[in-house]
């Protein structure tokens, strides 16, 4: 960046910048450098946001709907074997996304109560 005579001022000595908010003598170089910095890091955040926006106006693929069946007010899954069963823990355990935990002991003891509840 030039900087003109008329950006100088009066009362600048040479080799010196006022600063334009503040009024302040800085060093010229000093002012190149810092505008330079300035402009590039302008000059990144542009290219960012395109590259952004080139990515975002791809199709994304549609994902397929999960099927849920209702008998009797109790959700029912349609397995991919074509079977349909009753939710349960390990399908709840299943549909947390990427919480890839084993049930705790606490939790298969849970079952157990419930399965002998509902026999």
């Amino acid at each position: 960046m030039k900087i003109k005579k008329a950006q100088k001022g009066a009362g600048v000595p040479k080799g010196y910048v006022r600063g334009e908010m503040t009024g302040k003598l800085y060093k010229e170089s000093e002012m190149r450098k810092r505008e330079d910095a300035f402009a590039k890091e302008l000059q990144k955040q542009k290219d960012y946001n395109d590259s952004v926006s080139k990515a975002s106006k791809k199709p994304k693929p549609a994902a397929a709907p999960k099927k849920k069946l209702k008998a009797g007010g109790k959700v029912m899954l349609k397995r991919k074997d074509g079977s349909v069963s009753q939710r349960g823990l390990w399908d709840n355990i299943r549909a947390a996304k990427g919480s890839g935990k084993k049930p705790t002991a606490a939790m298969l003891k849970q079952e157990k109560k419930i399965k002998a509840k509902s026999k």
